[in-house]
């Protein structure tokens, strides 16, 4: 039987904090694949916009493999749930490093990315799951180098 019960903030805060935690160690994309929306999937990056679960795989294999040692850690979060959806708000702090060939040394990434979330239940309903996804800005930090 298909859940229609009300997500809770519990289940949003467990998404984020195992979102964040499968980027941070750059985990196989099947096992981000059920935290995000089986379709209708948007997701808006500094890097251009991604729609659908197939587009957000270009994107994770693209930044998988251009950032190393990242490392995010929330700051800001507010979950508001609305029945079977929840609004997020967060900021997080992300520092990684990257390297651009031919360049002799990586560089250091800091900032404060500031975000806005949509999470549903999943169509299954067992789980939330995040539908949109959107970078609203970053801050960066002193001494970042630019992306």
């Amino acid at each position: 039987m298909i859940s229609t019960e009300p997500l809770t903030e519990a289940e949003v805060k467990s998404l984020v904090d195992d979102w964040y935690h499968a980027l941070d160690v750059h985990a196989p994309f099947e096992e981000l694949v059920p935290l995000v929306a089986a379709s209708g999937l948007e997701m808006y990056w500094p890097e251009g916009p991604t729609f659908g679960v197939d587009e957000f795989k270009g994107w994770y294999d693209r930044v998988t493999r251009t950032f190393f040692d990242e490392i995010h850690t929330m700051k800001e979060l507010a979950i508001t749930p609305r029945g079977t959806d929840a609004d997020v708000k967060l900021t997080v702090n992300w520092q990684a490093k990257v390297w651009n060939p031919p360049d002799a040394k990586s560089k250091w990434l800091g900032m404060d990315a500031h975000q806005t979330w949509v999470v549903s239940r999943s169509e299954d309903g067992t789980r939330a799951v995040i539908k949109k996804y959107v970078v609203d800005g970053m801050d960066l930090m002193p001494g970042s180098a630019t992306l």
